[in-house]
């Protein structure tokens, strides 16, 4: 294929050469045409640069960068969708960059040159939709781009509603397509901007059954409104994503949950509540010896408690094969992955609206 497509290529630039006068080739026009080849031999309907995803950008745009077709803005022959750094200047269905991908019945649709999506996550939404989330419950999803764990709560897990927030406009843009190209967009509400700030503008406390807090590399910014979400009277459950060094692992887990129950003691209307992790899920490889990583997390009432482990009320800690309670340490120090000023995540749009750490 790419043989045929460089001699097709060559043979037009020397048609150019043999014209009477001479034609100086134009490097844009030989570009488009070798997309053009290009996209002809593989029946492709575009040609795309692959991006990566700055961790400095907070709304995770994509990298990818739209080569063929030119947009409709850039289509004469002096300019091509080079000229706006392979962004096209139309988004929504039906632009250059929108596309579909389905997975498990589930529609998907975005553009590809401005919001991020990532293959590797399905087995979590198959285990969140199939066997997590439970008929009939309220679910929070606090960074919900198109739709990742919203639409398999709705779809598979038949959440009976879903808040879900998102500050990537066009991620939004796309979610709201795809909760209606699912027919499940009279199940949920979709509040747009920063998820710390719409939480406490509509009042998001005691509502919900679940909260998904899915941003990478930490979510450790959202669990103060994640904690304050959960129903005063039955709690409910946190599934905390981040990527954790493996040496780190259970110094994570027991991190968390001693965070999580710190949070808890700020509300003197729950006296009685326990925090457990149940369940680490891993969900792929980040970099080396470095994975994204799910912890289940029960954050409630004693009386509630996962299993009636033997613990006592006001405890945090790991449930280990469904029976075995590991307390957490009196003290423990903050892993390499935790949110710090000077340390590896020092993003503030990953902390408190602020850009500190309180």
């Amino acid at each position: 294929h790419l043989a045929s497509l460089l001699h097709r290529v060559v043979d037009m630039a020397k048609k150019e050469e043999d014209t009477n006068p001479p034609i100086l080739y134009d490097d844009q026009k030989f570009y488009q045409e070798l997309w053009n080849q290009l996209a002809r031999i593989y029946a492709s309907p575009r040609v795309v640069r692959r991006g990566d995803i700055s961790p400095e950008s907070r709304v995770r745009e994509s990298g990818h960068r739209l080569l063929w077709p030119p947009s409709a803005a850039c289509s004469d022959d002096t300019k091509s969708i080079e000229d706006s750094n392979g962004i096209p200047p139309e988004t929504g269905a039906g632009s250059p960059g929108w596309i579909t991908v389905t997975e498990q019945g589930i529609q998907q649709s975005f553009d590809l040159t401005r919001v991020m999506f990532s293959r590797g996550n399905i087995t979590e939404k198959i285990r969140f939709g199939h066997k997590v989330v439970q008929e009939g419950e309220i679910v929070l999803d606090m960074y919900a781009g198109i739709g990742y764990y919203t639409l398999p709560a709705l779809v598979h897990g038949k959440a009976k509603h879903v808040v879900a927030c998102e500050w990537n406009e066009h991620a939004a843009l796309a979610l709201r397509y795809n909760l209606k190209a699912n027919g499940v967009d009279d199940k949920a509400t979709v509040l747009e901007g920063d998820c710390r700030v719409v939480a406490r503008e509509h009042n998001l406390i005691n509502f919900c059954d679940r909260v998904s807090l899915g941003l990478l590399p930490s979510c450790e910014g959202g669990w103060a409104t994640a904690v304050q979400a959960l129903r005063d009277v039955s709690g409910g459950w946190l599934h905390v994503h981040a990527n954790v060094p493996d040496r780190e692992i259970d110094v994570w887990q027991f991190w968390l949950c001693t965070s999580l129950l710190s949070l808890v003691q700020q509300n003197p209307s729950r006296p009685r509540w326990v925090v457990v992790c149940t369940h680490l899920e891993r969900v792929k490889s980040f970099a080396p010896m470095i994975h994204h990583y799910v912890a289940d997390v029960y954050v409630g009432p004693f009386d509630l408690r996962p299993n009636q482990v033997d613990m006592k009320s006001g405890q945090a800690g790991i449930l280990c094969h469904g029976t075995d309670f590991r307390p957490c340490p009196q003290t423990i120090e903050p892993p390499s992955c935790a949110l710090s000023l000077d340390g590896r995540l020092h993003q503030k749009w990953m902390m408190n609206e602020s850009g500190d750490l309180k």
